[in-house]
């Protein structure tokens, strides 16, 4: 039986002056709209599309119930937040294991033609292991549990302008959509900016994470900017993510695959030349992700160059700062008045450290990455 699967589209037209609670229900609606129509199809274990498709769903759904978090209630955050978190845990595994079965011709491709039918083995054993995944995440899908998620989660949405709201969900969406764009492309630029040529790839994931999010809020709500305005940064994002996502993906297949000669190795006899060929995907992978991470560099170069920003600062430009972010007057402007250690606070905006939030026009807790990343800078300044 076939089922008719839903893409995420980004039909909804949102008013600039709506109610930003309203709006980002409306958005969570459409999500919920496309996780429903995909769910038979996720069961059916037919077209792995569905179930990509409501995996692309729900982790929208994850990031709007993150970035724009201030519209949304603490019970209601508390609620539904561990829940998506769920799905996305439930669904991982067997959406893992469906894109290596996807790859496993363009693996047999890149490989010598006497090589390629050592692959067979691969196969089998990715197909076992896909078929009890989806009987697993079968099962979760049918669950009290999910069925609960639901039909809460659809109470919720239908609830627009419920009492608990907190002030921001009255506030005018186009505000709101402004101001959190503008502090997520802040974290981008700053995060991109400080990689080097010899950072971990754990900075290059990190940044993969921040231009996600941003590019969920420009999708979110493009339709309250002129598209010809919005279209080009939104293009030379979609650059970048996807050399960051190449760079990841590719270093996620190499380990995977290291994993899976083991579990093979461990569970089976392999045949040597099965153990070989998948040696020799390794390293092609390896080198591949060694070519992602030279063309960062352009790729960062072109999101970040003058005409995209001027464009991001035409559009976001006038986003009024939220309850915790003051005007510039009253930051340290750079000035740190504390050394930068897990728990202290730096501003968002000009980069000083302090103790105290109100010392800082927009702070942002410290995490031991952040100051690790602040001691390094710090020392290639003093060799320099």
């Amino acid at each position: 039986m076939n089922h008719p699967h839903r893409s995420v589209k980004h039909e909804l037209q949102l008013h600039p002056d709506a109610p930003a609670g309203e709006a980002v229900r409306l958005i969570l609606q459409n999500l919920l709209e496309v996780m429903e129509a995909n769910e038979e199809g996720t069961l059916s274990a037919g077209d792995p599309e569905f179930l990509h498709d409501f995996r692309v769903a729900v982790r929208r759904t994850r990031s709007a119930l993150s970035q724009i978090k201030e519209v949304l209630s603490g019970p209601v955050l508390e609620r539904f937040r561990p829940e998506f978190a769920w799905l996305g845990e439930i669904t991982g595994p067997t959406r893992d294991l469906d894109v290596f079965l996807l790859r496993l011709d363009a693996y047999r491709g890149s490989l010598p033609a006497e090589f390629r039918d050592a692959l067979q083995p691969l196969g089998r054993f990715l197909e076992v292991r896909q078929r009890a995944e989806q009987s697993r995440l079968a099962g979760e899908l049918g669950s009290l549990r999910y069925r609960q998620l639901k039909k809460d989660w659809a109470s919720f949405l239908a609830g627009a302008g419920a009492q608990e709201d907190p002030p921001a969900a009255v506030r005018p969406v186009a505000e709101i959509a402004a101001r959190r764009i503008s502090k997520v492309l802040r974290r981008a630029l700053r995060e991109g900016r400080d990689i080097a040529e010899d950072s971990p790839p754990e900075d290059l994931h990190e940044l993969r994470k921040t231009c996600k999010k941003l590019r969920y809020l420009l999708e979110f709500f493009q339709s309250l900017y002129p598209p010809r305005k919005i279209a080009p940064p939104i293009r030379a994002l979609k650059g970048l993510q996807d050399n960051l996502g190449d760079f990841q993906d590719l270093q996620v297949q190499s380990g995977a695959l290291e994993r899976f000669a083991e579990q093979m190795a461990a569970e089976e006899e392999v045949p040597p030349r099965t153990l070989l060929t998948m040696g020799m995907l390794i390293e092609g992978l390896q080198h591949r992700q060694r070519m992602a991470r030279k063309e960062f560099t352009d790729q960062f170069a072109t999101f970040s160059r003058k005409k995209n920003l001027r464009l991001f600062e035409e559009l976001f430009a006038g986003a009024e700062p939220s309850a915790k972010e003051k005007p510039m007057g009253d930051c340290l402007k750079g000035k740190s008045e504390d050394k930068p250690k897990e728990g202290a606070y730096q501003c968002d905006k000009c980069g000083a450290v302090s103790e105290k939030k109100k010392h800082l026009c927009n702070p942002e807790k410290m995490s031991s990455k952040d100051v690790r990343k602040i001691e390094k800078k710090g020392k290639k300044a003093k060799g320099k």
